[in-house]
């Protein structure tokens, strides 16, 4: 009998043991992840208004933006109004506003300007298609651009425009 009550005793006590005053400890919260932000697409940084900042002609500086002594003083007007994914505004250095469609190339390295019209029909030359090399990378307030061929605009020089927004 002195075992049955001996087992009886350390059962409870091993019972009593594995019961214990403490509160579950707190539950660990996990870290919250922060995704990584992706990177804007060249699709979605060319996706803005566009002004002036420096043009060149065939490498010749023609026109700075708060410049007092620029050749072609006009451009203070130019814009390139690529917001609206596919519509283009382009408004000249000579005041002349033309409307039409634009598509990016699928290497992110051209722009192509196309069915450019106003009421007085396309812009000199082009047939109302402008090319556009992407010079460098752009960025969400740069954006550099070359005509890819002559522009008579521009007395048949090749175009260096690098814009800025806003």
């Amino acid at each position: 009998m002195k075992q049955y009550i001996l087992f009886v005793s350390f059962l409870a006590t091993l019972f009593l043991g594995a019961c214990s005053s403490k509160s579950d400890p707190t539950p660990v919260t996990p870290t919250p992840v922060t995704p990584t932000p992706v990177a804007p697409t060249v699709a979605d940084l060319v996706k803005k208004v566009w002004s002036a900042n420096t043009v060149s002609w065939d490498g010749v500086v023609q026109y700075t933006k708060g410049g007092t002594t620029n050749l072609v003083a006009g451009y203070s007007q130019f814009k390139l109004d690529l917001s609206t994914s596919g519509s283009v505004t382009l408004t000249e250095f000579d005041g002349k506003k033309f409307t039409g469609s634009y598509s990016l190339s699928s290497d992110n390295k051209k722009i192509s300007l196309t069915g450019l019209t106003s009421s007085e029909g396309a812009p000199s030359g082009t047939n109302g298609t402008l090319e556009l090399n992407i010079s460098g990378t752009p960025s969400a307030t740069s954006l550099a651009l070359e005509t890819s061929t002559a522009y008579i605009k521009a007395t048949n020089k090749k175009v260096a425009l690098t814009l800025v927004n806003p």
